[in-house]
């Protein structure tokens, strides 16, 4: 099978595209992530109160 090199460039281009959006994807859900985790421990720290 004789496959155009052009071709298989632009398929390589695309899979790191897509590679490369996934991970930043998953690194800004684990960012939520961690904001969420840290609020949920200020908030149980502070008690309701000004400063804990």
């Amino acid at each position: 099978m004789n496959v155009d090199k052009n071709i298989l460039n632009q398929i390589q281009s695309i899979i790191a595209n897509a590679q490369a959006r996934a991970i930043r994807s998953v690194d800004t859900e684990r960012v939520l992530m961690y904001w969420q985790i840290g609020k949920v421990i200020f908030e149980e720290e502070q008690q309701g109160k000004e400063r804990a």
